[in-house]
């Protein structure tokens, strides 16, 4: 497995995400999402704002970047969702605008549409106006968009943005409210694994079997996870990764899973001359893996121009 994938997966395999205190996009991701990421203080903090400017200014061309180079936002949520149909990856951003940037409709209409084929209809749900593409040729990653007073909401199509605008969201989800009593303060992002009916099993095994990785063998004894993360700046980055057992789990066994994934990763990151180093704790049913990374830039600009979304989308080399 490549480094970049490795990269990806400490950033994208969490579900159900939870954000700082004050923050809003995640209030409309809907509480049947597989994954989310979402970012805070993009503007406000060094690190998180290299990052995105690393990101849009990357060769591979995203939908996104258009739109987020010509605004400022100050926090995005990206969420995933089990595959539909003729769409392998299902999505949803939700994007929060700076106070008092306006949200420019003509660079959203380019996102949800393709050169050839610009045509769009207006769909009214629950007094939201919703856009969406309604050519013959579709983009398959987002074709529909919502503005909600200083958000913008885009989704593959106009179905998630209505389940998103209706709701149940994902801050009323048991598993939510306990992972979010369990970490004290956010960081640049918290994350969280909603394993319930074995949601999360279900996401990794066609991902395990792309990246010829095992990821986590205990994976049906967990209750949830939860990721918290630091970006410093460009060059370091700090986490943890909290794995919640259910009563009947053998915690062992996710020790066990904590300190591989531990190891595995400062071997990738060792063969790179990238210093990495975690530690693993354990207390009741929960443990802990904690880690830092630094000299990570060069990993960063690496998977931006596979493009990270490819590395989730299954079946997707």
């Amino acid at each position: 497995m490549k480094l970049t994938t490795i990269v990806c997966i400490l950033f994208l395999f969490t579900a159900a995400g939870i954000t700082a205190e004050g923050a809003e996009t995640h209030k409309l991701i809907p509480d049947s999402c597989i994954t989310v990421v979402t970012v805070s203080n993009v503007q406000s903090d060094p690190g998180v704002s290299w990052l995105l400017d690393a990101w849009i200014s990357s060769p591979r061309q995203s939908p996104l970047r258009e739109l987020l180079k010509s605004t400022s936002s100050q926090e995005i949520s990206i969420a995933v969702f089990p595959p539909k149909k003729d769409y392998p990856l299902y999505l949803l951003v939700v994007i929060k605008m700076s106070s008092g940037t306006g949200i420019d409709k003509e660079k959203l209409n380019a996102i949800i549409t393709l050169e050839d084929d610009r045509a769009v209809k207006n769909i009214s749900h629950e007094g939201i106006e919703i856009i969406a593409a309604s050519g013959e040729n579709i983009p398959k990653d987002f074709s529909a968009y919502a503005v909600i007073r200083d958000k913008a909401l885009i989704g593959t199509d106009a179905d998630i943005l209505k389940t998103a605008i209706t709701g149940p969201s994902i801050e009323g989800s048991p598993g939510y409210r306990k992972a979010k009593d369990w970490f004290s303060r956010a960081d640049d992002g918290l994350l969280f694994a909603d394993n319930s009916n074995s949601k999360f099993v279900n996401f990794l095994k066609p991902l395990e079997k792309k990246w010829k990785m095992t990821l986590l063998l205990s994976a049906e004894y967990l209750e949830w996870m939860g990721f918290s993360f630091d970006i410093v700046d460009s060059n370091r980055v700090a986490g943890e990764i909290t794995f919640q057992g259910s009563p009947d789990a053998d915690i062992e066994e996710i020790q066990d899973d904590a300190e591989f994934l531990g190891e595995a990763f400062k071997r990738k990151f060792m063969a790179e001359k990238i210093e990495y180093s975690s530690g693993v704790e354990v207390m009741d049913r929960t443990v802990r893996l904690k880690f830092l990374i630094e000299g990570i830039e060069p990993l960063w600009i690496g998977l931006f121009e596979k493009g990270a979304l490819s590395i989730i989308t299954p079946g997707e080399e």
